[in-house]
């Protein structure tokens, strides 16, 4: 199953995930001779504006990432996969993998209520073997 993930959110989950601020993001691409406001930040990583050549060139310097992995798609069928690639902490991972149960077990529960679950036809196990 194949999930594309926007370059904007790609972004912003980086620089989240090295503990940078907006604030801190600006006053660093600033060092590198890109000034944007904290404002334009926002607007680039919620998808409302776009973002030019050189923006992501100094955006992917100061986050030090390569620029090429922004633009690769995940095929994965979950979150614990999508977030292990992301390198985040075996306590963080965990505790998705937990809320991940927990929402297929609501998505369960809701279609059980429903009456839209189909539950598969099996043999009986004695028949399997």
């Amino acid at each position: 199953m194949e999930k594309s993930i926007s370059i904007a959110l790609k972004l912003k989950c980086t620089r989240e995930e090295k503990g940078l601020s907006q604030e801190e993001m600006v006053k660093r691409l600033s060092e590198k001779n890109l000034n944007i406001s904290r404002e334009t930040l926002s607007k680039i990583e919620n998808g409302h504006r776009t973002i030019s050549a050189i923006e992501l060139n100094v955006l992917c310097q100061v986050l030090d990432i390569d620029m090429n992995s922004l633009f690769k798609e995940y095929e994965e069928d979950d979150l614990i996969k999508l977030f292990r690639k992301s390198n985040f902490s075996q306590k963080t991972l965990e505790e998705l993998e937990k809320l991940q149960d927990m929402l297929k077990m609501f998505i369960y529960q809701k279609k059980l209520y429903e009456g839209k679950f189909k539950p598969q036809k099996r043999k009986p196990l004695w028949e399997e073997c």
